[in-house]
């Protein structure tokens, strides 16, 4: 656990995690949160209880919409018929006037006077005021004219949004400071007070309405429960409205139509003001563009319900952000991305799936933006930091084999991921040696340059060869090769391919040779010896310098069988593991041995070529060989020297039929025993 802390984007992480907490606190991004409120209402409004969103019937509105204003002939109202319009709502029972038209100019028609005495006369009216604010700071309140707010309480509108870029309002803020001033209270606060009867008053972030208790957030704030809408309706006044020109003039109404008009307004909260197009007064919400006298009429039914969206308390918003930083704990451990990624997608639909449902069916405001924001992006700095080491290992891994390996291998174990080990490990492989026959005295003849010149030629394409079939270069030791497969990729046909490059040296050599003897060089010959078997591979040396190398007794077999090469006359020699791990490889049984160093017998060959691809008249030769091998092996000398004399006249510059002459001659003269195994022990390397 301490080393993940070590990690840095696991430190950037937390660190995200921790600047959660007071940037959801403070709002720092609000314009973000914005919008998860207004997927989260929509969802409210579509699968919440409709019953208990539904907007108050004991708020309507009066409305001068397009339809008023063109029957009126005029904009905009006149201040006297706003004031026959309040007359007239309180004689139909009107409990409540609030008119959302703010006058805090003296009528340029001197109309002032005749509404004040409506205002005084109706006694249960509320204007519009504006607060003043200077970068947060209250200012002064905007009272209407002296006349009219001598008539009638006023209180002010302001509703400032979450966001300073765009403008979206969702909540209206109780200021404290201004509440304290003489009718220093919101509108619509005010206006649910009058309706009530009541006379608000804070207490901490709790505004009370008589017995009301209606919860704010920690800075004041009143989440506006925007109720849904009939369907076929697009704003508030549709459907909890009514045109102020029913309310213009009721003199002529007789008492059944008085009766029916007075149904709207009678023991109500009306809400007076403009929802016509010229008037610009609508604003962005949650829910869409609402008109600026709908947000009211919103505010007021939210508070006559004790605000049914409540903020989660801060407390409860931190410790959610602290349970998906624990959340997050796996993917910064797990080095499978596509468990990481399922996982942050988990988090991340489980806490916006939670954080909705809370707010459709509880009501809760709980901040949901800050938290994903911190989610996602640690994901995303997790993501970079596994690229990188990605990125870093695969350049490891070309630095590393690079020098080893073809270009071709580096980029499949990029491309596929394979896992390769560099600290040393046990693999069954194949390991080959190759050394030129002869090379002091071919040296000797060359200045220093021509030898460079002759051993770039020499071991060039001889890399090449072995870079073609999937070979992993050792080392140069001077005019040899060591060279494996197997490693670092793994190779389920390691022994074929290193008797494929085996083959093809050889035939590589054949046409060097004719090249060097072209340029006045002499031919160069190799001996080629190669051994399977279990070895350990890595990056061994001492604290100066490493090598990838391999080491073990199959590895110093394949040494032996190299210099055993010349006193057999082949060019390949592989052991009797090197032929089992490729049973289609058609092969010369050479001679059953004891190595220097070792007491257990090996069979080596020689590589001839693969099924399908030898002559007919190679393979005869090879039976009459291994015919005249099994009359030695018997102790039949007689036949045995008659079968390898033979072969030695058919193929005179072939050696091996002189080494089972020679061997036959002794043994006429010394027979080895009945007990013989046919077993050969060199006494050289």
């Amino acid at each position: 656990m301490l080393r993940i802390l070590k990690r840095y984007d696991v430190i950037v992480a937390i660190f995200l995690f921790l600047i959660a907490v007071p940037a959801q606190h403070f709002e720092w991004f609000a314009l973000l949160e914005d919008q998860t409120l207004s997927l989260r209402h929509q969802l409210r409004m579509a699968y919440g209880d409709q019953r208990e969103q539904a907007f108050s019937k004991d708020i309507v509105l009066v409305n001068t919409d397009e339809a008023f204003f063109r029957a009126y002939k005029s904009f905009p109202l006149r201040r006297s018929d706003i004031g026959a319009i309040v007359t007239n709502l309180k004689d139909l029972g009107a409990k409540v006037i609030a008119i959302d038209m703010l006058m805090d100019f003296p009528s340029s028609y001197g109309e002032d006077p005749v509404l004040a005495k409506a205002l005084t006369d109706a006694g249960n009216t509320l204007l519009v005021a504006q607060a003043q604010f200077d970068h947060d700071r209250f200012v002064q309140l905007n009272r209407p004219t002296d006349e009219l707010d001598r008539a009638s309480p006023s209180a002010y509108t302001n509703i400032k949004s979450n966001s300073s870029l765009v403008t979206t309002l969702s909540r209206l803020r109780v200021h404290p400071e201004v509440a304290a001033q003489p009718e220093g209270w919101p509108f619509a606060v005010k206006a649910a007070a009058m309706y009530l009867g009541v006379e608000p008053h804070m207490d901490g972030t709790t505004l009370w309405l008589g017995d009301l208790a209606v919860p704010l957030d920690h800075d004041w704030n009143i989440n506006i429960d925007f109720p849904p809408l009939p369907s076929g309706t697009r704003f508030l006044s549709q459907s909890a409205g009514i045109s102020a020109l029913e309310f213009l003039d009721i003199s002529g109404l007789d008492e059944n139509e008085r009766e029916e008009l007075s149904y709207w307004v009678r023991d109500k909260l009306v809400v007076i003001g403009d929802t016509s197009e010229v008037s610009h007064d609508w604003f962005d919400t949650p829910v869409g563009m609402v008109y600026g006298v709908e947000i009211i009429a919103d505010t007021i039914h939210s508070l006559l319900k004790g605000a049914p969206l409540r903020p989660a308390s801060p407390e409860l918003a931190s410790a959610v952000v602290l349970v998906l930083l624990l959340l997050m704990v796996y993917p910064m451990v797990s080095s499978h991305p596509v468990r990481r990624g399922l996982t942050v997608l988990a988090i991340i639909l489980g806490f916006a799936g939670l954080a909705s449902l809370l707010y459709v069916r509880q009501g809760v405001v709980l901040p949901m933006s800050y938290g994903l924001f911190a989610v996602v992006l640690s994901y995303a700095l997790i993501e970079y930091r596994f690229y990188m080491l990605e990125r870093r290992q695969k350049k490891n891994i070309a630095k590393t084999f690079g020098q080893y390996i073809p270009s071709e291998l580096v980029e499949e174990m990029n491309r596929t991921g394979q896992q390769v080990s560099v600290g040393g490990e046990s693999r069954e492989m194949t390991v080959l040696f190759s050394d030129v026959r002869g090379f002091t005295s071919i040296s000797e003849g060359l200045s220093p340059q021509e030898l460079t010149v002759l051993m770039n030629s020499f071991l060039s394409p001889m890399t090449r060869i072995i870079h073609q079939n999937r070979g992993t270069i050792d080392k140069y030791m001077g005019d040899a090769i060591m060279a494996f497969w197997g490693a670092p990729l793994h190779d389920a046909d390691h022994a074929r391919h290193g008797i494929q490059a085996a083959l093809a040296m050889h035939q590589g050599m054949e046409e060097l040779s004719a090249a060097f003897i072209a340029k006045g060089w002499k031919p160069l010959k190799i001996g080629i010896g190669l051994n399977t078997g279990t070895m350990n591979v890595g990056n061994m040396g001492s604290d100066f310098r490493l090598a990838y190398t391999v080491l073990g007794d199959a590895v110093n077999l394949g040494s032996r069988l190299e210099s055993l090469t010349k006193q057999y006359g082949v060019n390949i020699m592989i052991s009797e593991f090197t032929k089992a791990a490729v049973p289609d490889l058609v092969t010369r049984e050479l001679d059953q041995v004891r190595v220097k160093g070792k007491e257990t017998p090996v069979r080596i060959f020689e590589p001839i070529g693969f099924e399908g691809e030898v002559d007919a008249a190679t393979l005869a030769n090879l039976e009459r060989y291994h015919a005249a091998l099994a009359l030695y092996r018997g102790q039949k000398w007689a036949e045995a020297e008659a079968a390898f004399t033979a072969l030695a006249a058919d193929e005179p510059n072939f050696l091996i039929h002189q080494v089972y002459l020679s061997r036959v001659h002794h043994f006429v003269e010394e027979p080895p025993g009945a007990e013989w195994d046919g077993v050969y022990t060199h006494k050289e390397k």
